[in-house]
């Protein structure tokens, strides 16, 4: 497997998880038909309710970094979810490649 792993902790504002979620499904094809976009998938916290892992796999780094912000895609995708973040996201990136593969 190629390409770029992004993984974005998310913090939502105390009360706002619901609403969250469904505006979160509502960007989801936004998001999923962006540019170089592969796969994203959103998983709740098992121990901290209201934090999420947003995980997206990219073809390539600059597809995340550089085009999608730029992007049409990008401004609707904030657009529709960045209003219910209680904290900037803490992002990573990583080789879509495992180690052991």
């Amino acid at each position: 497997m190629s390409g770029t792993v992004e993984h974005a902790h998310l913090l939502i504002n105390s009360g706002q998880e619901a609403e969250f979620e469904a505006a979160f499904l509502d960007a989801h094809p936004v998001l999923a038909g962006a540019t170089g976009c592969l796969e994203a998938q959103l998983f709740r916290d098992s121990e901290e309710p209201g934090s999420y892992l947003l995980r997206v796999r990219w073809a390539t780094l600059k597809d995340h970094l550089e085009v999608f912000p730029a992007s049409e895609a990008g401004a609707r995708f904030a657009s529709k979810v960045a209003h219910f973040f209680a904290a900037v996201p803490r992002v990573r990136h990583f080789d879509a490649a495992a180690v052991n593969d």
